[in-house]
């Protein structure tokens, strides 16, 4: 007859047993778990040279390191090799700067500005609607020499640039030159709307209304339609739309804005490495217009996808537009933003986007109908500054619609 095992005794067999099993488990798992970690290692070699190179960087460096700067430095560095002339990093604050900026909305004073080389300062060529700038005088035509207690002497563009910005509802003093002398503006910073369209009746010809688009962000659209609509109830029915020095933007801007000028058909063809595909395309309503098109060595991206859809309707259709200029920069490809889990973000380029008919323009560029160089006179003045009677390449463009 055998005995009767006791419970307690079961239950620490059975513990026992349990424990066992998951020690052998775990060595196992670990065991293939560091073999394949050493199996990737291994492909990526780098890992393994970085970490030689930060251990004796850490022995023998007489510096003290800024683990925070020597991890931002690490990925730019990583992203600066993968060969891609548009990937970038931005730490959590960049990351947040720019997605302000594409929101059309930015905090700062109202101002946009060039800089003066030939009186060391920074111009304010245009004071933004509402802006703190505005409220406070500011004039365009004002030369920033100061911010604070620094000048531009001292820190350069960028950095007085950068001193001008700064958190909402702070206050920020300007030194300013106006008409020889010097004077002391304070504007307290806040959310200002960004302007990416200007326009204005042309000067040779009330027939005429131009548009210049400086770039493609969330509120170019409404500021776009709007600035047609001004002009045709001003008179006019023939356009030239500006896009020199436009570097692109948002896809879903640029796609809206040629959805409200072109007739029924397609917009564009974007194209992923993963294989994924994506179509748009605009309705049956359309701007029924002369138009002509400014285009330059620095119009990129989403300008010259614009260029080019109107380029290939005029090709392909009774569409009606020229373009007039040099040709443009030449990127056919987008990139993506991969946000981290500390806020910073990085894109790379993961497709390519193509015409409404026509091929790709990557590293080629768009060839204008009309090729015009910028004037001696015209190329001696700040861009920004060009006016409607010495800026040839505007003159010719004109003389086109009228023809």
């Amino acid at each position: 007859m055998s005995k009767k095992i006791p419970l307690y005794a079961v239950v620490i067999v059975a513990v026992i047993a349990a424990v066992a099993t998951f020690n052998a488990s775990f060595l196992f798992f670990e065991q293939k778990y560091n073999t394949k970690l050493n199996d990737t290692l291994a492909e990526y070699s780098y890992f393994d040279k970085l970490l030689s190179i930060d251990e004796i960087v850490r022995k023998y460096y007489i510096g003290e390191i800024d683990d925070l700067t020597l991890n931002d430095a690490v990925i730019r560095g990583y992203l600066s090799g993968i060969g891609d002339a548009y990937s970038m990093y931005m730490t959590s604050d960049e990351y947040e700067t720019f997605r302000n900026e594409q929101s059309g909305s930015s905090v700062g004073i109202g101002v946009n500005v060039i800089y003066d080389p030939d009186k060391e300062s920074i111009e304010i060529i245009r004071i933004l609607p509402d802006s703190p700038a505005e409220e406070e005088g500011l004039l365009e035509g004002d030369c920033i020499t100061g911010v604070g207690d620094r000048t531009l002497s001292e820190v350069g563009y960028y950095a007085l640039l950068d001193l001008i910005r700064g958190e909402a509802g702070t206050e920020v003093s300007l030194t300013i030159l106006r008409d020889g002398k010097e004077v002391t503006v304070t504007c307290q910073r806040r959310e200002v709307k960004t302007v990416s369209v200007t326009y204005h009746v042309f000067g040779g010809d009330s027939s005429v209304g131009f548009i210049r688009i400086s770039e493609f962000n969330s509120t170019t659209p409404e500021q776009f339609r709007a600035a047609v609509e001004s002009l045709q109830n001003d008179g006019c029915d023939k356009f030239v739309f500006d896009l020199r020095n436009n570097g692109g933007g948002e896809l879903n801007s640029i796609v809206e804005v040629l959805d409200y000028l072109l007739p029924e058909g397609p917009i564009a063809h974007i194209y992923f490495n993963t294989g994924d595909e994506e179509h748009f395309k605009s309705d049956a309503s359309f701007l029924d217009a002369e138009i002509a098109v400014l285009t330059n060595e620095r119009t990129a991206s989403a300008a010259e996808l614009f260029a080019c859809a109107l380029k290939d309707y005029t090709e392909h259709g009774d569409y009606r537009a020229t373009l007039v200029g040099t040709t443009t920069y030449g990127k056919g490809v987008l990139q993506s933003f991969f946000t981290l889990k500390d806020g910073s973000a990085f894109k790379i380029s993961t497709g390519k986007y193509n015409p409404p008919y026509s091929e790709n323009y990557d590293g080629k560029g768009i060839v204008p109908d009309l090729e015009v160089e910028l004037s001696e006179e015209a190329a001696s003045i700040n861009f920004y500054k060009l006016t409607d009677e010495n800026d040839n390449q505007l003159i010719e463009a004109v003389k086109e619609l009228n023809k």
